[in-house]
């Protein structure tokens, strides 16, 4: 087992061999997307990280490394993106010294695992993408004679907030109404958790997407959309930190999970309606060796065209809702093509017609997508991450159009061969939306 102080956390590496100079981080970068195209050798590490998320020992599978050998390469990283868990793995490590017990004296409650993924350059340097920040869950000590292991269940933080490790309420949780959703989620996270540590101490990455936006209240009053339009009440009987984060991203209907860096990021699900904006993370092309095969899958069963989403019966007895209908000429299943498929929806937390408006389109969009779907088999690609975009290159076709997708998440084996699956939605499929506010029209 290798050990250093964490001074240089992931990015301190060997010195590159064969040149004169470091290579700059751009340079490595450009030298790592090379490598993939070309048989290459994995490298995976595990960061054992001190309370303030530096590191404070690490074991890698590097030949260098004469302990390389207590990190077993089993198990898979699994990524996917959704409100809550997104990241979780498997590892197995030679424990004959008992370095990695569960117990107070060794890994404990608490212990966050920083788990990095690369290659070796051609320069001979190992290069590392961090994968997520993880909690061990279900530990299982295997002893047998000569052999001694231990297998940790990794999920990433939100665990310590969905009462999964951590994170149920000990009294009833009030929000502030009229008082910016950010600052609130920030102020829940710096909690203390009774042993003098914050809920979490990495600060959360908000976007500025809904900075100018505005929404009218019920009694006509026009705020920001980012301050609370209720106040958010949360039991404790069945209630957590997680849950009262869900109701904070519930009122900008925004995407919420922890991400690869392990930072807690809120993001706008209305910018993925412009999805097809996004940059591309990776191209993909028949005639290359990476791109294994790709499995094409239509679930016409779930196909729905038309959204509506009612939210709550207001002190004045009204109550806003909308309507998203895909009557986009350019969807093959738009409701003149197909005829109209309904979802009708109750969101009591909604008080306001934007809400309502933005959980609608949202829900068409998804309802269209999702039921479109493709994985696509291929070499180990590191840089990946949920909810950006690759591009496959269908040479098989007339005129080798190109099609993008919205990763939607994949899975990796840790060890060094296996193949990669990823899963994504065409983004050429997302129609525009019609949206009309109550009082709702039929049609």
């Amino acid at each position: 087992m290798r050990r250093h102080d964490g001074a240089g956390g992931p990015e301190k590496a060997r010195k590159p061999i064969g040149r004169g100079a470091a290579m700059t981080q751009q340079e490595k970068y450009l030298a790592y997307l090379e490598a993939l195209k070309k048989p290459f050798q994995k490298r995976c590490r595990l960061r054992f990280l001190n309370p303030d998320g530096s590191t404070a020992f690490f074991v890698d599978d590097s030949p260098t490394n004469p302990q390389s050998g207590a990190f077993i390469e089993s198990g898979t990283l699994t990524v996917n993106l959704q409100n809550g868990v997104r990241r979780t793995a498997e590892v197995t490590l030679a424990n004959a010294d008992g370095a990695f017990d569960y117990n107070v004296n060794h890994l404990w409650f608490g212990q966050e695992v920083a788990l990095d993924e690369g290659l070796v350059l051609p320069s001979g340097e190992d290069y590392y993408i961090q994968q997520g920040v993880f909690l061990l869950e279900k530990p299982v000590e295997t002893v047998k004679p000569g052999e001694r292991t231990i297998s940790y269940s990794l999920t990433d933080k939100w665990a310590n907030l969905d009462g999964t490790l951590w994170g149920n309420l000990d009294g009833v949780y009030r929000g502030q109404l009229d008082v910016n959703i950010f600052q609130q989620i920030t102020a829940l996270l710096s909690h203390d958790r009774g042993n003098g540590q914050k809920v979490d101490a990495i600060p959360p990455v908000y976007t500025d997407f809904y900075a100018r936006i505005t929404q009218t209240l019920p009694d006509g009053t026009t705020v920001p959309i980012l301050n609370a339009p209720y106040t958010l009440e949360v039991d404790p009987g069945s209630g957590t930190y997680a849950g009262v984060i869900l109701g904070f991203a519930e009122m900008l209907n925004a995407w919420v999970g922890y991400d690869a860096t392990g930072r807690l990021r809120l993001d706008p699900s209305q910018a993925d309606l412009l999805d097809s904006e996004k940059a591309v993370s990776y191209s993909f092309s028949m005639n290359e060796a990476e791109l294994l095969g790709m499995t094409y899958t239509i679930e016409n069963t779930e196909v729905y065209n038309d959204y509506i989403v009612m939210g709550a019966a207001l002190d004045d007895n009204s109550q806003p809702g909308a309507r998203a209908t895909n009557e986009d000429p350019m969807s093959s299943t738009n409701v003149k093509i197909i005829g109209r498929k309904t979802i009708w929806t109750d969101e009591d937390g909604y008080a306001t017609q934007t809400q309502c408006a933005d959980r609608a389109e949202w829900e068409l969009k998804r309802a269209t997508v999702l039921q479109k779907s493709v994985d696509v088999s291929c070499s180990q690609i590191f840089h990946l991450e949920e909810n950006t975009l690759i591009e496959l290159v269908r040479s098989d076709k007339d005129g080798s159009p190109t099609e993008r997708h919205l990763v939607m998440g994949f899975s990796r084996p840790l060890a060094s061969t296996g193949v990669m699956t990823i899963s994504a939605v065409s983004v050429a499929d997302f129609p525009v939306a019609t949206v009309t506010v109550w009082p709702l029209k039929n049609s």
